[in-house]
């Protein structure tokens, strides 16, 4: 068993890069932001969606900048094709972001009326659908404008498929009483860096999907722990899945606003596992 830390690094840059939707994020880039797409392979209009994640780091929006996550919801396998990385987890957190009623549209207004793919999500407080890639950026960027709440630190050990993290969470200027107060949670996902499949039914029937951040396991909402103390989050490696392909993404929430305190990607070989 290997155990290895890797501390969240900060970043204060403008995106680069020669695309127009690039140039549309504003600087400085304060802190690294969390993307979530709601998808699913029998969903035809997601393809493009799925799309937009695999570029993002060819639009300048690398995991220095962005983090993805996609989310393969499991309600339209009942319409011929059975998503292989659709979970029951992954429509819940779908649903609990919906039930919330905390989630705005980017011109401000608020709520959220049933469930929709694809859904993508940034900074765990503005939706949208996912093939808005101007509106996307724009989004991010704003986030971006905002500096973290918190430092993470992550040490892992692996038993088998099994994999016990350790995280370590500090402060980062004045969060205060109030922010405290907004409940915030550890959250873990294990998601595979890219993955391949040729859909033989429902509405992408014929087309062979590529997709990138592709979650595989998702943690609960752990609680903060108390001062000078380490959150302690378990997950479990699918066996089609290899260690070499695996990202390791921890970030903090507010359970009580939805709101992203902190994200950070670690490759599971950074952590020493094989």
């Amino acid at each position: 068993m290997r155990s290895h830390s890797v501390p969240l690094v900060v970043l204060a840059a403008a995106v680069g890069g020669g695309s127009a939707t690039a140039h549309a994020a504003p600087a400085p880039w304060k802190r690294v932001v969390l993307v979530e797409l709601f998808t699913s392979q029998g969903c035809s209009s997601c393809p493009p969606a799925d799309a937009f994640v695999r570029d993002l780091p060819g639009l300048g929006l690398g995991r220095d900048k962005v983090i993805p996550l996609t989310f393969h919801v499991d309600y339209w396998d009942r319409l011929g094709w059975p998503d292989p990385f659709a979970s029951t987890a992954f429509t819940e957190r779908q649903q609990w972001y919906a039930g919330s009623r905390k989630l705005r549209s980017p011109d401000g207004a608020a709520g959220l009326d049933g469930l929709y793919t694809p859904q993508m999500i940034v900074d765990g407080t503005v939706h949208f659908t996912g093939q808005r890639r101007e509106t996307a950026v724009r989004e991010m960027g704003r986030a971006a404008a905002r500096p973290p709440l918190f430092d993470l630190a992550v040490q892992a050990t692996a038993r088998g498929p099994t994999i016990d993290l350790t995280v370590q969470i500090a402060e980062l200027g004045n969060v205060g009483s109030v922010r405290r107060d907004q409940d915030w949670r550890i959250i873990a996902a294990l998601a595979a860096k890219k993955a391949h499949t040729t859909v033989a039914r429902g509405e992408n029937a014929g087309e062979s999907l590529d997709e990138a951040a592709v979650v595989r396991a998702l943690s609960d909402r752990i609680p903060m722990p108390a001062a000078r103390s380490a959150a302690r989050v378990q997950l479990s490696k699918p066996a089609d899945l290899a260690w070499s392909d695996v990202d390791i993404v921890v970030f903090v929430q507010s359970e009580a606003t939805r709101e992203i305190g902190a994200v950070q990607a670690v490759e599971a070989r950074q952590l020493g596992l094989k």
